[in-house]
């Protein structure tokens, strides 16, 4: 493998692993660093094979931190607190939040009847009359009391 190649994978393992593809990132950087050890045991300067050793651990460092990460969200993926309804059935495990009497504090009540007319006090409207739209009053225009008057 070539200077180019390790490059190009080892910025692809990053890319996966910033996109959340944690298994591929790991896969790319199981090949860099097995890449990096070829090429130390070929390289015989001991400059260069410092510095590529210093590459290695610090990929080595990535390489873990992605491992890790993987393992915590295996681990969300195995425990299940919420009851899924995915499941064959309900889950032993899960109790409503109810007392005896079956009152859930989560569940308003239902609502109270409506009463009825009688035992609502009367209402009373301000009714005032518009003095420009009704038309005057008209006096002994009716017969009051029942009376004929001559």
């Amino acid at each position: 493998m070539s200077f180019t190649q390790i490059d190009s994978d080892c910025k692809l393992a990053r890319e996966y692993a910033l996109l959340g593809n944690y298994d591929t990132a790991m896969v790319y950087y199981q090949g860099v660093l097995q890449e990096i050890q070829k090429l130390l045991t070929s390289v015989h300067e001991n400059d260069r094979k410092q510095k590529w050793s210093q590459v290695r651990t610090q990929i080595n460092v990535e390489y873990e931190h992605v491992k890790d990460i993987s393992a915590v969200l295996a681990s969300f993926k195995m425990s299940d607190p919420v009851p899924s309804a995915r499941g064959p059935g309900p889950r032993d495990d899960f109790i409503l939040p109810q007392d005896d009497n079956g009152y859930d504090p989560d569940v308003w009540p239902p609502p109270t009847p409506a009463e009825n007319n009688r035992n609502r006090a009367p209402v009373h409207r301000d009714v005032r009359q518009n003095k420009r739209n009704d038309p005057a009053p008209r006096r002994g225009a009716g017969n009051a009391g029942g009376r004929a008057t001559t």
